[in-house]
């Protein structure tokens, strides 16, 4: 199986997987100090979306459930 990694092995792909999952799951910041998060955008920004210009990859023909 390809792992689309080749700077680390497959049990260091593992461990970072399992430091990142609270990060991933949590819907808050997971850092000690405040000061350390990013900013939030200002009211100004632009948001990105997709664009909607770009073709679409054509579903499979038998999804795996």
């Amino acid at each position: 199986m390809e792992r689309g990694n080749s700077k680390h092995g497959p049990k260091r792909d593992d461990e970072l997987a399992h430091e990142l999952q609270g990060a991933l799951r949590s819907n808050r910041s997971v850092r000690g100090e405040e000061w350390r998060d990013p900013e939030p955008l200002a009211d100004e920004d632009e948001v990105l979306t997709a664009r909607p210009e770009l073709p679409r990859p054509a579903p499979p023909d038998n999804p795996q459930p």
